[in-house]
């Protein structure tokens, strides 16, 4: 396969699983076995709340607006990356311009919304994805026609090597995700046990994937455990405390003996 096609099929698959993924994660904001989604709505929610705009129709047009627009890239770059399969290269060329232009059109929304809501680090990470998919367009359109190196891995010994190490290194990874997630699945809907860390104050220690299910059972299963003890206040313990910061939470439970129990 020529060099020059290899760069074009990266190129192409790259963005039609990347978008892909990116819509099926909006069509699976939840966690599963092996995947974790992340809830948009309630972000964007959040977001909307900051401004004022509590209403939660405001979040749901711009998420409709937004899972639409992805939908189109993926659309895009998948009619490109067939067509490019098919050796119809300037069809394909058509596509990924179209892909192209509707993907930096959003991620320069994204940026907008970034600055209306005070998001600088998403604001950050934006554009470098709208100045990586130029780089994307001008390298598939540009990269040299003059170049016609046909890169082959046949009879080579270094080649044969890394591909049985790169064999081996993805069944022992691919053993120890699925070995990960069977230990710690349960942490998707199990209760966490408090520690009283002094008398009437209990820490819990929040594992990753737990979510606000968890939270709910957390608590009710605290209280069923603890009838004599009223909760007085809930404390979620600030970033500087979340040792693994988004995959982490402590949370502490002020609670007061009932005194008069019948």
């Amino acid at each position: 396969m020529k060099e020059k096609r290899i760069i074009r099929f990266s190129i192409l698959i790259f963005w039609t699983f990347f978008w892909g993924l990116s819509v099926l994660d909006k069509i699976i904001p939840d966690v599963h076995n092996l995947w974790v989604g992340k809830d948009f709505f309630a972000l964007f929610v959040k977001f909307f709340g900051s401004l004022g705009l509590k209403n939660p129709i405001f979040a749901t047009i711009a998420l409709a607006g937004v899972s639409a627009l992805e939908v189109l890239n993926f659309v895009f770059y998948l009619l490109s990356f067939f067509n490019f399969l098919k050796k119809n290269e300037s069809i394909a060329e058509r596509w990924l311009f179209r892909a192209i232009f509707s993907s930096i059109t959003l991620f320069a929304l994204f940026s907008i919304a970034d600055q209306v809501f005070g998001d600088r680090f998403q604001l950050l990470e934006h554009g470098l994805f709208w100045l990586i998919l130029i780089a994307s367009w001008v390298l598939f359109k540009y990269i040299s026609e003059s170049d016609q190196k046909i890169l082959s891995f046949k009879n080579s010994k270094g080649a044969k090597t890394a591909t049985i190490i790169g064999i081996l290194l993805t069944v022992l990874i691919s053993f120890s995700i699925l070995d990960f997630s069977k230990k710690t699945f349960s942490n998707v809907d199990s209760p966490v046990r408090g520690i009283e860390v002094i008398e009437g104050v209990f820490k819990f220690d929040f594992p990753f994937l737990a979510d606000k299910l968890v939270w709910e059972k957390t608590i009710n299963t605290f209280k069923k455990d603890n009838p004599n003890l009223k909760i007085n206040y809930i404390y979620t313990g600030p970033s500087e405390l979340n040792s693994k910061k988004k995959t982490h939470m402590l949370l502490y439970v002020f609670t007061e003996e009932i005194t008069n129990l019948k």
